[in-house]
């Protein structure tokens, strides 16, 4: 199965990089489009109870299919917060109605050391090959 998908980094202002994910077309054809057409994008972080670490986007983002539960890793839209999400651990009721996006890859651990408010640069992450 191909689908088009875009990988994004979320940084710090020094450019050292906090996670990487990517996000399927297919999984949300609206939010995709929104997202990819306002990339690089500046965006302030916060957390959602212990669960999830949120981006604010400074765009509306829109509810395309509920997304009730959440798995360690999953990237999330919540419109409520106009935001991208990372999910940091398995919850079984996301606390805002939101919808799934994508999925990290690779490591989460630095978002831990993130601050309230901390200011990042979520953009795209360069391809070493474009898909077929």
């Amino acid at each position: 199965m191909s689908t088009s998908s875009l990988r994004i980094a979320v940084k710090r202002l020094d450019g050292s990089t906090l996670v990487e994910a990517e996000i399927y077309r297919d999984w949300g054809p609206l939010n995709y489009e929104i997202i990819s057409a306002i990339l690089p994008a500046r965006a302030r972080a916060y957390t959602l109870d212990s669960y999830a670490v949120y981006f604010t986007l400074g765009v509306r983002v829109l509810l395309e299919d509920l997304y009730v539960s959440a798995k360690r890793g999953d990237v999330l839209v919540i419109p409520y917060t106009n935001s991208i999400a990372v999910v940091l651990s398995d919850v079984e009721k996301v606390r805002f109605k939101s919808s799934l996006i994508g999925k990290v890859v690779g490591p989460m651990d630095n978002l831990k050391s993130l601050r309230k408010g901390e200011p990042v640069v979520i953009d795209r992450v360069q391809a070493h090959a474009r898909g077929r």
